[in-house]
């Protein structure tokens, strides 16, 4: 039986919690969240001990394994203090917004050998494996990729806070764009304000698109917007233009490869959050790092990639990488 904790149990860590909660294999010892009245409500539901500080919960609760739910401002001493305790941890994207800590966290992960993952579950979508697969067979050139829809209030809307769009939502794209295609080495940016009435509090892009060269050739178009009032079903998604056919992925539904033989459509089958939580599981109780198919350390590259278009956004200019 793991013994498993949760630090920041806000309403986005409401699956991941029933999920464990109905596994026979887990058991909740712990809730820690800034707001003590969130950690309690959720020990009520759930069970457990409610803590509002990481390091006494590590001592007190002594987890197997944490699962954290932070806001992108948020991370950094947690994480850290998992390390020091040898905590194996789960935590939702982005890892962080700045990339120094990041990288300095990323290193005494390597130096404990520690598991973690991070929360793209497109990783564990059977139609990315698809979309993998094809994409290695066929020669890829251009790349539109694209997440348009509304805005979250809160911190969302704070780009010091949140990252803007491109850090917080559309970093599911650019992480299956790496995946796909590998590391990038240039970005350039352009963005639009003013398609939301100002308001005093809002200081983030309303809409941005970033131009994403690849060392491996690739080159793709990546654009965000949050301004959209129209219900648009969060229409995100890839699509990969190759030599002998075009592949379409729409996010967490469906791969369509058109050739000139017609068009095939792959749907998606599984369920990639519940996998890619078992799969952590796994891993941290057979204490093998290599096992998850998202380790902190390529939750710091997708991270530096949204960054670097954050960076082109600021200075006009091309950005080079790594930062």
């Amino acid at each position: 039986m793991m013994r498993i904790g949760f630090i920041g149990v806000g309403r986005r860590m409401t699956g991941h919690i029933r999920r464990i909660k109905e596994s026979p294999e887990c058991e909740i010892v712990a809730f820690c969240d800034v707001a003590a009245e969130a950690a309690d409500a959720r020990v009520a539901q759930f069970g457990g001990t409610a803590f509002t500080d990481v390091r006494r919960m590590l001592e007190s609760a002594r987890p197997d394994a944490v699962l954290m739910g932070l806001p992108p401002f948020a991370h950094g001493a947690a994480e850290k203090a998992c390390i020091e305790a040898g905590v194996p941890f789960w935590l939702e994207k982005p890892v962080h917004l700045d990339i120094e800590d990041a990288r300095q966290i990323a290193a005494g992960v390597a130096d404990k050998g520690l598991v973690t993952s991070v929360g793209y579950q497109e990783r564990y979508l059977d139609i990315v494996e698809r979309l993998e697969q094809e994409v290695v067979r066929r020669q890829p050139g251009i790349v539109f990729g694209y997440w348009m829809g509304g805005s979250p209030g809160g911190w969302w809307v704070r780009r010091e806070r949140s990252g803007g769009q491109a850090v917080e939502q559309t970093t599911h794209v650019f992480d299956l764009a790496r995946h796909l295609f590998g590391p990038a080495r240039r970005v350039s940016a352009a963005g639009i304000t003013g398609l939301i009435p100002p308001d005093g509090v809002r200081n983030i892009e309303d809409a941005s698109a970033a131009t994403v060269e690849f060392a491996s050739g690739v080159v793709a178009v990546i654009t965000s917007a949050c301004y959209l009032q129209v219900a648009q079903g969060v229409p995100a998604g890839l699509d990969v233009f190759c030599r002998d056919g075009n592949l379409h992925y729409q996010r967490r539904r469906s791969v369509t490869l058109t050739t000139a033989e017609g068009s095939t459509t792959w749907t998606n089958q599984n369920n990639s959050e519940a996998d890619m939580l078992k799969d952590f599981l796994a891993a941290a109780a057979a204490k093998d790092p290599g096992r998850v198919r998202c380790p902190y350390a390529q939750g710091v590259e997708a991270v530096e990639l949204s960054l670097a278009v954050n960076r082109a956004l600021d200075t006009k200019k091309p950005v080079d990488l790594p930062l």
